[in-house]
């Protein structure tokens, strides 16, 4: 009885044994570097870049957006910065995987979590950007329309947002910043967390 049980983990680990190493085979990026050369030049309206532990980013908010009150689910955090209309959005998500099973499962995982959400999930367009190295993204939700960067390193992601409520006309010059913000968030934790 114990020996058949014991089967079944092994069976497992077996199988997921050529995943794993596929995974790991695959050249990893030098993210460092990237980072050194992701900074945008323009930074009209954005505060000062500030490392927030929260979601484990260089965050850059817009001037006189708030905060919104930080969510933790049971594999991600999430911390959104609100227009002065409400209307406009910009984000940081980070989250766990199970396995570092990289960016196209990742993308898939986070559609699946938006429609629990917010009850739908359509992925309008997708665009790989080896300079993120990352995802380029727009998804729409039952509440919201996102432009997110998703990128990957092991076993956490980011996403990195600039969203619009579906209810509401798109402000175009709070979206604008909302991209620019975006465009200047860092990933991960880095080397000087007071930078």
């Amino acid at each position: 009885m114990i020996l058949r049980l014991l089967r079944w983990p092994v069976a497992i680990g077996a199988a997921a044994l050529p995943l794993v190493q596929g995974c790991s085979q695959q050249p990893k990026p030098n993210l460092n570097q990237i980072r050194a050369q992701w900074i945008s030049p323009d930074k009209r309206d954005l505060t000062l870049p500030t490392f927030n532990g929260d979601v484990a980013a260089v965050c850059d908010p817009p001037v006189g957006w708030k905060p919104g009150p930080l969510k933790v689910g049971a594999n991600n955090i999430r911390q959104a910065w609100l227009s002065p209309t409400g209307a406009t959005a910009y984000g940081v998500i980070h989250f766990k995987m199970p396995l570092p099973v990289g960016l196209n499962l990742a993308l898939s995982g986070f559609l699946s979590e938006m429609k629990k959400i917010e009850g739908q999930a359509t992925l309008l367009s997708r665009q790989d950007d080896p300079n993120l190295p990352g995802i380029r993204f727009v998804a729409e939700g039952g509440i919201y329309r996102i432009r997110a960067n998703l990128i990957v390193e092991g076993w956490e992601g980011w996403a990195v947002y600039a969203g619009t409520l579906r209810s509401k006309p798109v402000a175009a010059n709070e979206l604008e910043t909302a991209v620019r913000a975006r465009e200047n968030t860092h990933v991960g934790r880095p080397e000087n967390p007071d930078r």
